[in-house]
């Protein structure tokens, strides 16, 4: 063989080694979102999308020294909120679902790295099979359930993908990585972060870590390694701003707002998903019968693949009963490679049913993400977008052209027809059953939050003053990162009054009777906008009332407006 050919081949198959590497199809994924987050891109709004705007609230609020759950009261943990605030900073024309769903992968991506370049040692064919579906249901800004027929790309329920997203990384890590200090670190980054992201996810994490610390897969001396790794910087955190204590004390507080619905929220979730539900529990029958007849006797008791899969079904119930319908389940994908690599020996026949059964619980949850994120893709050149930009990125959302004509019609016939929205929210109704799930209603709100911005500039020029701070009696609040004003402090985002206002307390109070303008949305009445109100009224009860538009009331701080 010549020369040349031979150094043919070793190009040949260094190229290819190379693409064999799983961490190189990590890294050039990060590499395309990086870029992606540079562009001024534009998507297809989806329902209940102003969850979106939470993140832009607690980022504004950050930048202005606000510590989350000591200055203000969040649905869940700070660490995405603090993650977004610094991608913004990095990526200022970004797009704002794209840069809130992405932002963990700052964390995520090197745990998975670390779980991967170990088990590519061993198997590379593993090392994708667990890659590939953490590279899928992080980069897909989409849930698998459907709340509208339309396409369109999910804006609510991140923070529950962000949970699920870190159970799949700590369940891989878990179940593949070494025995070992790798180990302990790795365990106890995964929690650490779990437990700054959603309580919930912390507390199904912390199941699933019992079962590998009884499989004997963490030893006691790497579990106290661990729990010292987790506290440390918490302790610290918990002595120079109070936040871990404050965190703790909201939670309680949440869950006592929302104890009644506990039951209900079970019967939710398992039922809800049933199409996965039901062939992982065939499965773990399965399981059950082989851990009765001791099949797996050459495994720890506590490793068979039946306590397992038994602690990923419950799990995923226990976090899916305070999730909207994200990506659930999905971290049972590590614990089915673990069972089929144990059922090598198996009968074929076991073989197959296992297949078809595993195949039943995990393709269509990644068929409808990667369906519904495509599908929101190919119809972009389609629909027509915003142009608004006094509302910022805010502005880069799109839908089906006629869509966007009614959501601009709706302006106008909310404005002349306020009388009937108006007796519906005194009944407790919206204009429709699933109102904020109809893509008009989000962009209609986009574009009445565009007038209010607009008409406190032009009641500031008329009036020759300069609000300093804001707050909005809504479910958001983006209005101070549109116009860089001062949040108003120890108020929550994501204000629900039936499930996230606590009764409002003295330093509350204080909080809003500072602030210089408290703009009340009009356009429509809706009940929780009057809820919201009611449970702030004593701290408004001064307020000049100034109707700055026809969608939104300014109440000014007395000592504003000259006399």
């Amino acid at each position: 063989m010549s020369s040349i050919d031979m150094g043919q081949r070793a190009r040949t198959g260094g190229l290819i080694g190379i693409v064999r590497q799983p961490l190189v199809w990590l890294g050039l994924a990060l590499i395309i979102l990086v870029v992606l987050l540079s562009l001024p891109l534009t998507i297809a709004i989806g329902p209940m999308y102003w969850d979106t705007y939470l993140y832009i609230d607690a980022a504004q609020r950050i930048a202005n020294g606000q510590i989350p759950s000591v200055d203000f009261i969040a649905p869940v943990g700070p660490l995405a909120y603090y993650l977004f605030k610094w991608g913004l900073s990095l990526f200022p024309n970004a797009q704002l679902l794209l840069l809130a769903q992405w932002c963990l992968l700052a964390v995520t991506a090197p745990l998975m790295a670390l779980v991967v370049a170990d088990v590519a040692k061993r198997n590379v064919s593993l090392a994708f099979a667990l890659l590939i579906p953490f590279l899928i249901f992080t980069i897909c800004p989409a849930n698998v359930k459907f709340y509208h027929a339309f396409p369109g790309l999910d804006g609510f329920g991140i923070y529950n993908r962000h949970g699920i997203e870190l159970l799949y990384v700590l369940t891989s890590g878990l179940l593949f990585l070494k025995q070992g200090r790798k180990l302990a670190w790795f365990c106890a980054l995964a929690m650490l972060a779990l437990f700054l992201v959603k309580i919930t996810a912390f507390i199904a994490g912390g199941m699933i870590g019992l079962v590998a610390i009884l499989a004997g897969r963490l030893k006691w001396t790497d579990v106290l390694l661990a729990a010292v790794i987790f506290a440390v910087p918490l302790i610290a955190i918990e002595i120079t701003t109070g936040f871990v204590s404050a965190y703790l004390g909201s939670i309680a507080e949440l869950i006592g707002i929302n104890e009644g619905g506990i039951l209900g929220r079970f019967l939710g979730a398992g039922s809800s998903k049933l199409d996965v539900v039901l062939p992982l529990g065939i499965i773990a029958v399965m399981l059950g019968w082989s851990l009765l007849s001791g099949s797996e006797q050459h495994v720890k008791f506590f490793d068979r693949s039946f306590w397992w899969l038994a602690v990923a079904i419950v799990a995923g119930t226990f976090y899916e009963t305070q999730n909207t319908g994200s990506q659930e389940y999905i971290f049972v994908w590590p614990v089915l490679l673990v069972i089929w690599g144990r059922l090598m020996g198996a009968p074929q026949r076991s073989r197959q049913l296992f297949l078809a059964l595993a195949a039943f619980a995990c393709v269509p949850s990644v068929s409808v993400v990667l369906y519904k994120t495509i599908r929101s893709v190919v119809v972009m050149p389609t629909y027509e977008s915003l142009d608004l930009p006094i509302v910022r990125n805010m502005e880069r959302v799109a839908s089906r052209p006629e869509i966007v004509d009614m959501a601009k019609l709706l302006v106008d016939h909310y404005i002349e027809y306020p009388e009937p929205y108006a007796a519906l929210a005194a009944k407790g109704h919206l204009p429709s059953w699933q109102y904020f799930s109809e893509l008009d209603f989000q962009l209609f709100w986009v574009l009445t939050v565009a007038r209010g911005a607009e008409a406190v500039l032009a009641f500031e020029k008329e009036n020759n003053v300069h609000l300093d701070s804001l707050m909005a009696l809504d479910f958001t609040s983006p209005m101070p990162w549109i116009l860089n004003r001062v949040p108003t402090k120890h108020i929550q985002i994501g204000a629900d009054p039936m499930r996230t206002i606590p009764e409002m307390s003295e330093e509350t109070k204080a909080a809003i009777e500072a602030t210089d303008g408290v703009l009340r949305a009009k356009c429509p009445s809706m009940p929780a906008r009057t809820d919201i109100e009611t449970i702030y009224k004593a701290a408004l009860t001064d307020r000049v009332v100034v109707p700055i538009d026809a969608c939104w009331d300014l109440l000014v701080r007395p000592g504003i407006l000259p006399s």
